[in-house]
This record gives C-alpha cells, structure tokens and sequence, in this order.
C-alpha cells in the first residue's frame, strides 16, 4: 500500500491489523495510522554520518559490542582444534607414528575434531531460533554463557579422542547460539549509518579469538607435556564469567518488546539506547511498528517455516549461501594455517610463528575494512573479495605444482597471507552486515540462525575435504589443494553477482519494500523508494 500525504485524513481513519503469534495470549492489537508521521521523521533523523552516530549513541555502540565478544570464544576453539593437529605434544597423546620419529592425528579423528564442534553448534543454533522469540536476546545470551562454563570442563579433562570429541561436540551448543544471537541483536539496536559496523564486529571478535588463539599456541609450540594443550583449553574460561557479570545490566532489542507488545519496556530500552539522540522514543516505536506491519502482510508468526515462504524464500537463501561460501572462498586453507605450512614442509617453528604474523594481518584488514564499508557498497565490496582471494587460491596452487624448494613455501604462505587479509577487509566482516540487513525484522533471528546452520553444514563436509586434501596419510596435496578452493571461489563469485543486493544506507523499510516488489538484486542500490511507500 502506498500513502500519500494527501490522503492522510484518510488514513487516520483507517486501521491495520497487526498480529504477532508471540504476542501476550496471542491478542491481535488495532493500531491507527495516525503515527505515520512520526514513523517517517524517525526513520529521516537516522541518516547521518558515522561519526555524529557515535557520538548520539554511546550505549548502543556499548552494549553490540560486549555482545559480539561471545564470538571471540567460538572463534578461539575454532581454530585450537584445527592448529593442535600441528602441535607436537598433542599429536604425540592422540596421535600415531608416521616412521619417521613423528606423530600425525589419524586422518578419520582429525576430519571428526575439526567438525564436532561444527555439529555442535548446528544443533545449537537452531535450538536458538526456538528460544529466542520467547525469551529474548539476553537471557538467551545469559543462558548460554552459563552452560559453557560447564562444558569446558569435558574438553580440559579429555584423555582419549572419543571423550574429547563429545566435549568440543558440546561445547558447540552455546557456540551456536552466540552466532545467531549476536549477529541480529546488533543489527536491532543500531541506527542506519552504525548497522554495518555493529555487525561486522562480530568478524573482528573472530580475527580476536584467533589471534589469541595463535598466540597461545605460538607461546607453548615447544611444550612436550600435557599441558601444553590443556592450558590452551582452560583459557577458554576466561570469557563466560565477566561475561554474565556484564551482559546482566544489557538492554533488551527495543523490536523484540514492540514484537511482544511491551511499549513501556520499549521506550525505556530506547531512551537508554540512544543517549545523547535528540529523537522521541515514541517516534522510534512508531517506526517500528510501521515495519513491523509491512512484514505482517506477508508472515503473521515468528517460525522457521515462514522463512522459507514467499518473498522470505529469497532472503533465506541469499543469507544462507552467504555464511555457507566462507568456507568456500580459502578461509579453511586460513584456519588451518599453522598445519597447511608444516604439511607443506616447513619448519613448525617457523608455522607457529607465520600463523600468529597471519592473525595479526587479517585483526588490521578488518580494522580498515570498518572504514570501507561507511563508504563502499556491501556487494562490491564482497564481489572484489571474491575476485582477488580465487586469485590467489589459483596461484598457491601453480607454484605448489612448479617448485618444490624452501623459497616455494614462502611464496605459498605470502599469497596465503594475502588471502587471509582479503578476508579480513571483505568476505568475512561484510558477510555479517549483508545476512542481518536482508533478512526481515520479524524473522531476523529466524534467518540468521538457518544462514549460520548453513555454515556449519557446509564446513562439515569442507572439514573433511580439507583433512584429506592436506593430511600425509590421506590425499597429501599440499599446496595444490588451493585449486579445489579456487573451483568453489569461482562458484561465489557468480551467486553473488546475480543474487546479492546492496543494503548499504537502505533502511529496514525500504528493504521490506524492494523485497516485496521482486526488484533484482543489481537494482537494490538504483531503484527508488518514497519515504511514504510501505510496498
């Protein structure tokens, strides 16, 4: 329905019917269209610079950001697993001898490791969608942080390969909550010009745990007992705990309480938010229900079928295959990097100490990438990504075929590091902002939750590829095992041509609205949207 202005007498007299399943006893509530005004002038003060959004909103820039560090635990353990399998200690406890004085992880056991968090936190994440939609973002968040603590104690206590796959299987639980959860509480409480910053911090969390993570590793690499891979393992209670202690005094989404019905709670939540904003809260909740209404006339509840009906279809699946080609794009070549330079015949000194070189580079891309998406397109940027990190894939694998001396390596791990740093500044932060802004409000925890199962179904079979491609004792490919990343990055780029819209600078709204009209995805940044227009 478009509204004009002149027709406002009408439409003050008109009512709309806005039904929530997971509203308080299922009420459907009779809402005038009198607040359009106010819903137009909140979403017209939202356009602004970056900087001016900082300044107005303190809090919210707080409060996304100690949420998104729950990611730095996944991404920790995420790369403990894949680069212990380089470790001496550990490979000498579960590993077995390979002839020549050193140890290898079987190849059955290190592809099962590397995926039972990964199944983990599958199960994890749609339990999410569940939960969520009932009780909130943050006691959804609170419970899952309680249960790691728990949990860590199963891998720190492991002794054999079955117990520890049971706990790095558990412990992916509370990560597949922290992934959904995070992503599109972010893009809830920030205004327009701070959406995608707030969502591509949860890539910089990830470059954070792995930093860490290679740090560690680096600093217990010579370590011949135990605890040079149980320590690494005990770290991982240092997040939940000041965690809780924090995220107990966050605010809720302002959305989820209109969704609720909660309208007190909601300006509340808002005029926490928003600090020093000059808005009335009562003009945000207006434009919140407008939205919020839009989405109504195409899905009346908040559940995983409706995400994969009508117009919502497309957005599912956009968001799925986003989050599924990280791991198609050379990031496993990059997770595992510590174990792809040994493989490949370097000194694992040498492996430890370029993989720590190598988080550092992809923690600044993604620093700089904070710059670039305020001024560059979600979708170009992605595209160049694409484009530059096939590239790259396609050349390790050249010089793995051409050379095999000492300064090959080299050059292998150079164009890996490039790589990873194209990650950093495009694929991976970007990712983020694009699978939160295209899925609808109504169902953004839905969405993201099925986008981020689809990462962990694609990285299980990834996982594996990967184990085989690079282990000694299965396919041992070495470099050339880049050529098979370079097939899959070939396939991103062109789904993300023809099917990935821009989002930048559109508000939820006018997404909504470009949605229903079955516009193209290469014509989301051109076509128009009238401030007035709801379809």
């Amino acid at each position: 329905m478009s509204i004009s202005p002149h027709h406002a007498d009408d439409v003050k007299e008109k009512d709309v019917i806005a039904h929530d399943e997971y509203a308080p006893e299922h009420v459907v509530h009779q809402e005038n269209l009198a607040y359009l005004a106010e819903a137009i002038l909140a979403e017209e003060q939202e356009h602004m610079g970056v900087l001016e959004a900082l300044k107005r909103y303190p809090q919210a820039t707080f409060w996304s950001f100690m949420v998104s560090f729950c990611i730095i635990m996944e991404a920790y353990d995420n790369a403990l697993i894949g680069n212990f399998m380089a470790q001496p200690a550990f490979q000498r406890h579960f590993g077995v001898p390979v002839g020549d004085g050193t140890y290898q992880i079987e190849t059955k056991w290190q592809g099962a490791l590397n995926n039972a968090s990964t199944i983990g936190a599958f199960i994890g994440i749609l339990i999410c969608g569940y939960v969520q939609p009932i009780f909130g973002y943050k006691k959804a968040i609170l419970g899952s942080l309680a249960a790691m603590i728990g949990l860590i104690f199963i891998p720190f206590f492991a002794e054999t390969l079955p117990v520890l796959l049971v706990g790095q299987l558990l412990c992916g639980l509370p990560w597949g909550f922290y992934n959904a959860l995070a992503q599109a509480y972010g893009s809830e409480i920030a205004p327009l010009p701070l959406r995608g910053l707030f969502t591509m911090y949860n890539q910089s969390c990830w470059c954070t745990g792995q930093f860490i993570t290679a740090g560690i590793l680096y600093g217990f690499r010579n370590g011949t007992t135990k605890w040079a891979y149980k320590i690494p393992f005990a770290i991982q209670w240092v997040w939940p705990v000041p965690l809780i202690a924090i995220l107990a005094f966050a605010p809720e989404s302002p959305w989820w309480l209109v969704r609720k019905g909660r309208m007190e709670e909601a300006e509340k939540t808002i005029r926490r938010l928003e600090g020093k904003s000059t808005r009335d809260p009562k003009n945000v909740i207006a434009m919140i229900k407008r939205t919020i209404e839009i989405e109504q006339k195409e899905v009346e509840g908040a559940s995983y079928k409706q995400i994969f009906t009508g117009v919502h279809l497309r957005r599912t699946i956009v968001a799925c295959f986003l989050f599924a080609a990280q791991n198609w794009s050379g990031l496993l070549v990059g997770n595992n990097a510590t174990y792809f330079f040994t493989v490949a015949g370097m000194d694992p000194n040498n492996a430890f100490a370029l993989s720590l070189g190598n988080t550092a580079i992809q923690w600044i891309a993604v620093t700089a990438a904070f710059w670039a998406i305020t001024r560059i397109g979600r979708r170009t940027l992605y595209l160049w990504g694409v484009g530059f990190q096939g590239t790259m894939l396609v050349l390790i694998g050249i010089v793995s075929v051409a050379s095999k001396n000492s300064a090959s390596f080299w050059i292998q791990a150079t164009f890996l590091i490039l790589v990873f740093a194209s990650y950093g500044f495009t694929i991976g932060p970007v990712t983020f902002s694009i699978v939160a802004e295209v899925s609808s409000v109504k169902l953004r925890a839905q969405t993201c939750a099925v986008a981020r199962a689809g990462y962990y179904v694609a990285a299980v079979g990834s996982n594996y590829l990967s184990s085989y491609s690079l282990n000694p004792l299965a396919w041992d490919l070495k470099g050339k095992a880049a050529f098979i990343w370079f097939g899959t990055s070939v396939m991103v780029f062109i789904f993300t041509f023809f099917l990935v819209p821009e989002t930048k600078d559109r508000s939820y709204r006018e997404l909504d609205v470009l949605y229903h009209r079955g516009v193209p995805a290469r014509k989301f940044r051109t076509t128009v949207v009238e401030k007035d227009e709801d379809e």
